[in-house]
């Protein structure tokens, strides 16, 4: 797999320098006509010019390292791969929201006899932070965070606006109640494990 990936950057690589290469023939040979030199369009032929040429040299010493270090470049190449998948997988708010309605509808059509009272006092918590306005969503990337804050957005009670109140770095820890990745929030969907069984149906039955 390491091996494909270096393989594939190596034709890009030589992709990119013929491309840049045949460019620079072109602008090289164009000849600027005496009434356009020293105008705007013969400098911006010549910048142009300028940053092909940078970019062929950033493809010709690319292409040398890689060669050179071919499993560095294979690793460089899979981390890149692997950040870009794990951003593209990454939940947002808006799948939080569905999975917990989701997982909502899912209680109500059981019994309440045997609901599991973790799975449902988990979603009803959660649905009330969402009435108070007080869940907030921080995106870092390859992985997303759920917490909750102390007020909601639109209060304007000294305590939600004072700068010198605002929330500490160091305990944000505890204010974290789920986190989405790879298309999962993890600690919902652990939740609703056996959202259907209600344990202690069973001790009852078990103690007659």
């Amino acid at each position: 797999m390491l091996y494909g990936h270096f393989t594939q950057l190596q034709k890009f690589n030589l992709k990119l320098v013929n491309s840049s290469s045949n460019i620079l023939k072109k602008t090289k040979n164009f000849v600027t006509p005496q009434k356009l030199k020293g105008t705007f369009p013969e400098r911006w032929r010549v910048y142009w010019q300028n940053v092909y040429a940078d970019y062929k040299d950033v493809a010709l010493n690319s292409a040398k390292s890689c060669k050179e270090h071919p499993i560095r470049t294979s690793i460089y190449v899979s981390l890149l791969a692997s950040y870009v998948y794990l951003h593209r997988y990454n939940p947002d708010e808006s799948c939080f929201k569905e999975n917990l309605l989701q997982n909502t509808m899912k209680i109500m059509q059981v019994g309440e006899a045997i609901r599991n009272p973790i799975s449902e006092t988990h979603v009803k918590w959660l649905g009330q932070c969402y009435n108070e306005g007080i869940i907030r969503y921080l995106n870092l990337g390859v992985i997303s965070l759920i917490w909750l804050d102390d007020y909601d957005e639109g209060c304007s009670l000294y305590k939600a606006i004072c700068p010198y109140l605002r929330l500490q770095y160091s305990t944000f820890y505890q204010r974290v109640v789920d986190f989405g990745f790879l298309g999962k929030w993890w600690i919902l969907e652990n939740k609703m494990i056996d959202y259907d069984i209600n344990e202690k149906e069973f001790v009852d039955v078990k103690q007659k």
